[in-house]
């Protein structure tokens, strides 16, 4: 019955949120906790900004510190961004009577009316306010640029307002193809776009990466671009990556102090039937920022949503109700269920207490069996110990002699050097022994070991792929396996193995990552596998 009540609270809503999603949105309140200190730093930027304005009376100097910004402001403000907007435009055409300087500053601005939700403006401005005949190559780029840009956010969002007549976005991809350089920012989003309408997911997955790879996770251009890359997520009907690339895009609109942003209210839009309490909590902050930002779209698409989340209240109180209830009843059933197991205690209690008695006896007698056995264990492991230890002794002890009889071979080279023919002759006899004793050693180790692990090459192969496994003579093991064989007896220093061995370091780590790469699973663990040989 416990079991059932405990059933009713599993199925609240925030249960569902699965454990990756569940830390996001942890990691998500973090950076959310530390918005104010983010909105700090960019206020004290823009002051900074400002007052360096305000100092320069350079006219040219102070339009191009206006212009920055206005774009520094852009997502952050639009009250400040178009009142630089509108300075910059004044004082390019009243004091440096610069059209070109002009035409730049109208054009960010209506891309600034056009991001806003001001859709008249902005297509008042874009295609009736300004004489585009005159515009650089750059210029015309920018302007076409905004012009697509105004496109796509209409299109997207003009419930809000009565359609105006402009051509649609893919109209102009043809010209930013022709303007915008190849390797650029701009470029590449343009053919992302075109790949998502055209269905092309997976080319549009690849243009997407790209574009994130370009920048880092706390530039501004990275929200954005992390953006698009879950609304492809969502058209590949990925629901857990697009949730995990609107978290990060979220964070670094948090990271950069934007106001103007979709990807907090998209994650507080896409968790509110399993987090209602979370999702208010996220829309409360984006409400905050577009009332803060004073456009109209951005307010005007988070109220859409408050109505969600009134129902969603809603269907949680009753909820919520109907589980009171579920619960007093269930909680009824309980007590009258402990009133029948109490009356059964009570009369069986005298014989449950003989049979504790009886099960204390057996648990002595049971704890006594096991300290027998962890103390056998211990004798057993210990003895593990010193016949592996005694064997790397011996091992050790045979190739030093290899080396000695090396050392020796050496001596009669030099003795050849020097002339000393005579003596080389009395001694030449003997100069074949450090081959002949390694041979030893190896026959003596393969002898040694494989009788100690008799079944150590068919469990060895075990753990390799199968065209890589190893079929050595009987009662022999080839040099891979003399390798892992002293890895097994816990030798796997591989400047060890080499001594022991008489081979070159490099030859050691090269059978050892030959071996790996055809190990099952993964590689950088086979050598602890071969560790558990035989145990």
């Amino acid at each position: 019955m416990l079991a059932v009540a405990l059933g009713v609270a599993a199925c609240s809503p925030a249960s569902r949120i699965d454990r990756e999603t569940g830390r996001l949105l942890t990691e998500l309140d973090g950076y959310l906790g530390a918005r104010d200190v983010h909105m700090a730093r960019k206020r004290d930027q823009m002051d900074a900004l400002g007052k360096l304005a305000r100092s320069t009376s350079d006219p040219l100097r102070r339009y191009e510190l206006e212009m920055n910004i206005a774009s520094e402001f852009f997502a952050f403000s639009f009250d400040s961004t178009q009142q630089y907007l509108k300075h910059c435009q004044e004082l390019a055409q009243d004091v440096l009577k610069d059209p070109d300087l002009y035409n730049e500053a109208s054009v960010q601005l209506g891309h600034l009316y056009a991001k806003a939700g001001s859709y008249l403006e902005a297509s008042q401005l874009l295609y009736g306010g300004l004489d585009t005949t005159a515009f650089s190559e750059a210029l015309m780029a920018e302007y076409i640029w905004c012009l697509y840009d105004f496109s796509k956010d209409l299109g997207g969002n003009s419930g809000m307002v009565e359609q105006l007549s402009i051509p649609p976005d893919s109209s102009f991809r043809a010209r930013l193809y022709e303007l915008l350089p190849r390797d650029s920012d701009r470029w590449r989003s343009v053919l992302r776009d075109e790949f998502m309408e055209k269905g092309r997911l997976a080319s549009a997955d690849s243009v997407s990466r790209l574009l994130l790879s370009t920048v880092k996770p706390e530039d501004r251009e990275y929200a954005i671009f992390a953006f698009f890359q879950s609304e492809i997520e969502n058209l590949k009907g990925n629901q857990a990556e697009r949730m995990a690339w609107l978290v990060r895009s979220a964070e670094c609109d948090i990271v950069n102090a934007v106001r103007d942003y979709a990807s907090l209210t998209m994650v507080a839009q896409n968790i509110l039937s399993v987090d209602v309490d979370r999702s208010f909590r996220y829309l409360r902050v984006a409400q905050e920022d577009a009332v803060l930002y004073n456009a109209k779209l951005r307010p005007w698409q988070i109220s859409r949503f408050l109505m969600e989340v009134e129902d969603a209240y809603a269907v949680r109180q009753d909820r919520q109700n109907r589980a009171s209830v579920v619960s007093a009843i269930l909680l009824a059933i309980l007590v009258l269920g402990l009133s029948l197991i109490t009356y059964f205690l009570i009369v069986r209690s005298r014989k449950l207490f003989r049979m504790q008695k009886a099960l204390e006896t057996s648990n002595v007698q049971l704890a006594a069996a096991n300290e027998e056995l962890s103390v056998l264990n211990r004798r057993i492991s210990k003895a593990d110990k010193v016949k592996e230890a005694y064997i790397i002794d011996f091992l050790q002890g045979l190739s030093e002699q290899v080396a000695l009889l090396r050392s020796q071979d050496n001596r009669f080279r030099n003795l050849l050097k020097q002339g000393k023919s005579d003596q080389l002759f009395r001694e030449l006899a003997i100069s074949e022994r450090s081959e002949k004793a390694r041979e030893e050693f190896y026959r003596k180790f393969d002898e040694t070991f494989l009788a100690l692990y008799p079944d150590f090459v068919e469990q060895f192969n075990a753990l390799l792929q199968e065209e890589a496994r190893m079929d050595p003579p009987q009662g022999r093991l080839t040099t891979e396996l003399r390798i892992f064989a002293l890895i097994r007896l816990g030798v796997d220093d591989s400047k060890k193995i080499a001594t022991m061995l008489d081979y070159s370091v490099s030859t050691i780590y090269n059978y050892k990552v030959s071996v790996k790469n055809a190990a099952l699973g993964d590689r950088d663990k086979f050598e602890e596998r071969v560790k558990l040989i035989g145990k």
